[in-house]
């Protein structure tokens, strides 16, 4: 079993796939009392292996249903209470694809749609907007099996429903969930490029006037790439950019500068371009700044617009296999948003550039509104609470040289972790690594997970629900005992 980047893998002795629900029951209870393993696995989209268990693990690709059938006939779309229930294996894109059939969408989603909808769900993933929450607040409902307790239907008001909504799939196993849908909408998306001091300027009003707003910084220049979008208004009209064809041609001459024996890059996009000239010398920092400087230069010829359906304009191109940490930190409030999440950006892009590190381009930058589960790294008690999720990443250019980049990512990766611990921040759950946090770091990681989450109302809830620990693995283990 290997996750999507590549990056983590393992072979399990036991791999179940129930293919209905009553399956997945039996199975559930079998477990506990065998003291098997059963860790759930979506589609193996998280770059630390979250789901990844030796002992055994359990898919859910063949209870994807999303229609109702006779037996289940509550399944499926309801309009007058704009929500979807299906079941945990049903992908994103699979959800987003049926309500558009009904001129209906989900309110946000992350840039990648192949995920499982229970494993998108359980770690609180986000898409990006200063007043919409991390994903896990869309559910309104939810059936799961814990290995104890067997069959529970939780609802909004439910002491344990918060707690299940975000449990990293180590409290049960989700098996249907109702999610809060929105009419379909368009979108008007404006691109741009700025510096530090005009984003300085402009950072609150952004975060307040437009209801998607991320940054793209690139190391080793002064460039801050801005992506706003809002609902499209009747009759306007987008400036589009240039042709890609066009804005790629920094990137292409620079290849041919580097590798004059490059051969045709007739269609090539962007994605390609760059993972062809980071290949040439990816641990080189002179290198990484100059391929970063000609991809600013991309990114000023594509200033410009585009309107397009919301399900077109949040999803993005995330490039090739690669390292990735984000991490999430309060900026303060929408009403008054106090620039921390800039400054913090200022600062690891000054790290970067001093201590030299070879960091690709971009750092990514993208914002949500609190969560109200616990265990989600945007979780306040505080309704207007503003969270900022920052990325730094490392691309894995070849097989060859994929253990040197996962060292230096490592080195690179902990000083993003330094700051996000300096910022009172934590890690999305499907990206902090246990391989680079050992010895005291192992230390100071516990330290800043029990004095973010409640970890002990967390621990009784699993020793209630779970007493045999057949939902965990190393990662769950080491945020619930250390």
């Amino acid at each position: 079993m290997v996750n999507w980047s590549g990056t983590q893998g393992v072979t399990t002795r036991r791999l179940f796939q129930p293919e209905n629900e009553e399956q997945l029951q039996r199975l559930i209870r079998w477990a506990s009392q065998a003291k098997q393993k059963v860790r759930p696995v979506g589609m193996n989209l998280s770059p630390n292996g979250l789901a990844l268990q030796e002992g055994g693990m359990l898919s859910m690709t063949e209870l994807d249903g999303i229609k109702g059938h006779p037996t289940k006939p509550r399944r499926g779309i309801d309009k007058e209470k704009n929500t979807i229930t299906v079941q945990a294996g049903a992908r994103v894109s699979q959800i987003l694809a049926e309500l558009q059939k009904h001129n209906l969408t989900l309110e946000n989603f992350s840039s990648i749609t192949e995920q499982q909808i229970a494993g998108w769900t359980q770690v609180s993933a986000h898409g990006t907007g200063a007043r919409i929450p991390p994903v896990d607040e869309m559910i309104t409902s939810m059936t799961v099996v814990s290995p104890a307790k067997g069959l529970m239907t939780l609802r909004e008001g439910d002491s344990w429903f918060p707690w299940m909504r975000v449990a990293l799939g180590s409290l049960a196993v989700v098996q249907e969930m109702t999610l809060k849908v929105r009419p379909r909408y368009m979108l008007h998306e404006r691109t741009y490029c700025c510096n530090y001091a005009e984003l300085e300027r402009d950072h609150a009003k952004l975060l307040q006037t437009y209801r998607h707003v991320r940054y793209m910084w690139v190391p080793y220049t002064d460039t801050i790439v801005v992506v706003v979008s809002d609902i499209a208004k009747p009759g306007a009209k987008a400036v589009p950019a240039l042709p890609e064809e066009r804005r790629v041609e920094p990137l292409k001459r620079l290849l041919r500068e580097m590798q004059p024996d490059c051969g045709s890059l007739e269609g090539k996009n962007f994605a390609e371009l760059r993972e062809k000239l980071l290949v040439l010398d990816p641990l080189n920092p002179d290198h990484v700044a100059k391929v970063n400087r000609a991809e600013a230069e991309f990114w000023r010829k594509s200033s410009g617009e585009r309107i397009a359906d919301s399900t077109e304009v949040l999803g993005f191109e995330c490039g090739g296999s690669q390292w990735v940490l984000e991490n999430c930190f309060p900026c303060g409030t929408i009403d008054s948003p106090n620039l921390k999440d800039i400054k913090y950006v200022q600062e690891m892009k000054g790290i970067i550039e001093r201590e030299r590190i070879a960091a690709a381009s971009p750092i990514e930058q993208r914002w949500t509104s609190r969560s109200s589960s616990p265990m989600s790294p945007a979780y306040s008690k505080e309704a207007n609470a503003l969270f900022s999720w920052v990325g730094v990443i490392m691309y894995i250019t070849s097989e060859d040289q994929a253990p040197a980049i996962k060292e230096k990512f490592r080195e690179f990766a902990m000083r993003h972790a330094d700051l996000t611990f300096k910022y009172d921040g934590f890690f999305h759950w499907g990206k902090v690594d246990l391989a680079f946090h050992k010895g005291d770091r192992r230390k100071t990681l516990q330290e800043n997970i029990a004095k973010k989450f409640d970890v002990k109302e967390f621990a009784g809830l699993k020793k209630e629900l779970d007493p045999h620990n057949v939902l965990g693995n190393d990662i769950t283990d080491a945020v619930l005992w250390g």
